[in-house]
């Protein structure tokens, strides 16, 4: 598969400044030699120094007038060089720059490395582009890399953000038969991908198979789980996995509680949101602003005003609506 890029804004940077070929413009090269670098303390420094310096919160024109004077080098840079400049245009989800700069670094003869492949994959799962992705999945395999964890993790959230949920699952399964583990990150984009499709009990299922194969689930894991129990009116089951957590010592915090507290009074509850919320206190999970929102709200829209100012109270005591 063919890799096309046909973003106005990459292009805006890139394709007036290089020729066809990959080779830069006369022109391009004076003009890079003479602007000032807003993203940098001295524009004589070379390129090397200038990757050396940071590259955080980088603009588009700074890292295409960084990426010019690193392809026109003698010798060329390695890329290694190049994937650090990419990583830095990435975090600031310039995604198609990268992209069309990286299609650049490969016509004046770099080859890719597994690293600089996986930001390839994941600039194209954030563009929404995952067959693409897919393609670049095949191109490590033909050069003879292995794809690692990341790799796979990529991928499955590309699939996860367009919900593809099933894919990604039988992904995990082609990344076991690879001898790729599955870890922390794996189970938890598989789980939220679950969970935005309100797959309940898939993905129960799902994290007591990963830890029968030595994952283990965190506290991020559960708490999509939680959330999504309670907005489908299981909030009896979602108390069961909170009590599976403390089992497993799964280290809870504010938010698990409040968003039982949250189901438990939209099913008009009250007394075990309040049972709930005492628990929380003697345990050590101090209740925030969300928490005492909830419990007031519930209070008051089943008339008990009493109860309702009474919290209200407690909370201005403790300053919690103080965000």
């Amino acid at each position: 598969m063919i890799w096309r890029w046909s973003s106005k804004k990459a292009s805006k940077f890139v394709q007036p400044r290089f020729l066809e070929t990959g080779t830069l413009r006369n022109a391009s090269l004076h003009h890079c030699s003479e602007r000032d670098y807003s993203g940098f303390s001295d524009r004589n420094l070379s390129y090397r120094e200038r990757l050396r310096s940071g590259l955080a919160d980088i603009k588009a024109e700074d890292a295409v007038d960084l990426f010019q004077p690193m392809i026109r080098s003698r010798p060329l840079p390695t890329v290694i060089d190049f994937n650090r400049l990419f990583s830095a245009v990435a975090r600031t989800k310039q995604y198609d720059l990268v992209l069309a700069l990286s299609k650049q670094m490969e016509l004046i003869g770099i080859a890719y490395d597994l690293y600089s492949l996986n930001i390839v994959i994941n600039c194209f799962c954030r563009r929404g582009r995952v067959c693409f992705a897919y393609s670049v999945l095949g191109k490590i395999l033909k050069l003879g890399y292995e794809p690692s964890t990341i790799t796979f993790n990529t991928l499955l959230n590309g699939l996860c953000l367009e919900g593809r949920v099933s894919q990604a699952v039988g992904l995990v399964d082609r990344m076991v038969e690879m001898r790729q583990t599955p870890d922390l990150i794996t189970i938890n984009t598989l789980v939220n991908g679950l969970c935005l499709k309100g797959k309940v009990s898939e993905t129960v299922v799902l994290i007591d198979r990963m830890i029968e194969n030595g994952c283990q689930p965190n506290e991020v894991t559960f708490g999509p789980v939680l959330n999504v129990m309670c907005k489908s009116g299981k909030t009896a089951l979602a108390m069961e996995l909170l009590r599976k957590m403390e089992e497993r010592k799964i280290k809870l915090n504010v938010v698990h509680y409040s968003i039982i507290i949250d189901g438990l009074c939209k099913d008009e509850n009250l007394d075990d949101a309040l049972n709930l919320f005492n628990e929380m206190e003697v345990k050590g999970f101090k209740a925030d602003v969300i928490t005492y929102t909830t419990l007031i709200r519930g209070f008051c829209n089943d008339g008990r005003w009493d109860d309702g100012a009474q919290l209200l109270r407690d909370m201005i005591t403790r300053n919690k609506w103080i965000l």
